[in-house]
């Protein structure tokens, strides 16, 4: 098997696709900007290569002898020295085009569900857009994978949501919450990067993965107040607020208004998905919102709705 270079992987995504490759046997390199986020995949048996995406000499160490590449990364909105506009933007980009020049066999882009529609609305789907039109002008072997919001947008670390329904019982939508999601498991979405390798079916295709079922925020709530038995009142944050928060906050955080644009277009657009048939059979059972639920409660599996 080839040797897969792995951007990305300290992240939650990045995490669980080094987990998959190294449970499938692929030999994993890792580019990391710190040693000390980097121990969950030394311990899988990762190499790492130190160095920033943004640095084209530390992507041209990573580079050699012409791996596969995986890629998750994201800027991060609250990170003023992560900007979504050089990580997402510039940074993927010039990736790409040093990958074609170094002859990688394969090239698999994590962008993001409805990325083509929500490229106008955007700021951060317009930069996943133009990086997979370079990505498929590249004449690099290529998968771009879309995924759907993540079930663990419910759970701790990665959002406040679940913060606030147990401190305050409070279900927060980021607008009107009616949107809908095909919310999917972060194992999920790395089981397809992992399989897109395996696949002749996602050669050279845009593979959008969602989640058994569509909800929306409203319904996602109702879900967990059902299981977890908790009384969640939702709280809507409107769309105008939203617009006002981001023009307050962009002195110091001038990419925040752009991420909450996110949560209008799932407002307006919803983030739903169809996942292709073959995908479905590789994958077979693809984790239930309620069964997301019951792991991030440790609520036991006979609780229903």
């Amino acid at each position: 098997m080839a040797t897969v270079l792995l951007i990305g992987g300290t992240g939650l995504l990045g995490g669980a696709i080094a987990e998959e490759l190294a449970q499938r046997g692929h030999a994993v390199r890792a580019l990391v900007r710190s040693g000390r986020h980097a121990a969950k995949l030394s311990a899988l048996g990762a190499s790492l290569e130190a160095g920033d995406l943004r640095d084209a000499r530390a992507v041209k160490r990573a580079l050699r002898d012409a791996p596969v590449v995986i890629t998750t990364a994201q800027g991060d909105p609250l990170k003023p020295k992560s900007p979504l506009r050089e990580i997402d933007g510039a940074a993927t980009q010039r990736l790409i085009d040093m990958a074609r020049a170094a002859g990688v066999p394969r090239f698999v882009f994590v962008s993001a569900l409805r990325a083509d529609v929500g490229a106008a609305f955007v700021p951060q789907l317009a930069y996943k857009f133009a990086a997979e039109q370079v990505l498929q002008a590249s004449g690099i072997p290529y998968t771009i994978v879309r995924p759907s919001s993540f079930q663990e947008t419910f759970d701790d670390g990665f959002a406040p949501f679940k913060r606030f329904i147990e401190t305050a019982g409070i279900g927060m939508t980021m607008g009107s919450g009616r949107g809908a999601h095909s919310f999917v498991a972060v194992r999920d979405v790395a089981r397809t990067v992992a399989l897109s390798l395996e696949h002749s079916e996602a050669l050279n295709q845009i593979v959008p993965v969602g989640g058994p079922e569509d909800l929306n925020y409203r319904q996602a709530y109702t879900r967990i107040a059902a299981i977890t038995g908790r009384r969640v009142t939702i709280v809507p944050a409107p769309r105008f607020g939203l617009k006002l928060g981001g023009l307050l906050a962009k002195p110091v955080l001038p990419e925040l208004g752009g991420f909450f644009s996110f949560f209008a277009f799932f407002d307006r657009f919803g983030y739903t998905c169809v996942t292709p048939d073959w995908l479905v059979d590789a994958l077979g059972e693809r984790r239930s919102f309620d069964d997301a639920v019951r792991a991030f409660y440790g609520v036991g599996a006979n609780s229903s709705v």
